[in-house]
């Protein structure tokens, strides 16, 4: 039956390190591309989204504005389009069920609103409180776009904070614990040689070392760095 001896423990104390280097390295890699990506992410995802909800903001006032000036009805058809294409695109780069749910909510409400608001007379308030609601959804919808960029902020900081730990315990930790578990089992390794060094003396002194056995454990030690005291600097 093998058993397992101290070199066979030394080389996997030896091999964890480097292993886990690796690993730490992928990881730390990974993340690095990830926050390298968190810009572009940021801006087809959130800056879009909030862009877009600005859009529908000013498209708003200006069909307020623009339905008593001479050409209203062409100005507040064209802010009716730029409306509706701002909601498509904000639409498409939103990424919480907050920001989904508003835009349906807009989406229902402007029909009517815009429907009201083309057949009325310029100088009509009726259409004012529709207006109104309608531009409360868009600032809930500012403001769940303002929460789902604090949100990826927050993901982003938290990654970093796991990626400092992990970097903390890949690269100082794991290293120095292999380092003193290796020098306390070659410690170890180390005074068990000295006792058989120590103990071929005495067998040695008592002119018990002749077997050709026993020289080849010499010649070993020595070759370990135990080698035979030198009488020459012995202590008088």
């Amino acid at each position: 039956m093998n058993r397992i001896t101290i070199i066979t423990k030394l080389r996997a104390i030896a091999a964890i390190a480097p292993a886990i280097l690796i690993v730490v390295g992928l990881v730390v890699a990974g993340a690095l591309y990830a926050f390298g990506e968190a810009p572009r992410a940021l801006y087809d995802s959130q800056y879009l989204s909030a862009r877009a909800a600005d859009g529908m903001e000013a498209a708003l006032f200006k069909m307020d504005w623009g339905r008593t000036q001479q050409d209203g009805s062409q100005i507040v058809l064209d802010q009716q389009r730029r409306f509706v294409s701002w909601v498509d695109t904000a639409r498409a780069h939103a990424d919480s069920q907050e920001q989904i749910d508003s835009l349906h909510k807009i989406a229902d409400a402007s029909v009517p609103i815009f429907d009201s608001l083309r057949k009325a007379a310029p100088n009509d308030d009726s259409v004012e409180p529709g207006m109104r609601n309608l531009e409360g959804m868009v600032a809930d919808l500012i403001s769940a776009d303002e929460a789902s960029i604090l949100a990826m902020v927050s993901r982003a900081e938290s990654l970093a904070r796991v990626m400092v730990i992990v970097a903390i315990a890949g690269v100082i930790v794991v290293p120095w614990i292999c380092f003193v578990v290796f020098y306390r089992t070659s410690s170890a390794a180390a005074a068990q040689l000295r006792e058989i060094r120590a103990n071929l003396n005495i067998l040695d002194e008592r002119g018990e070392t002749t077997a050709p056995e026993l020289r080849k454990i010499d010649d070993s030690l020595t070759a370990l760095g135990f080698p035979k005291p030198n009488p020459m600097l012995a202590e008088e």
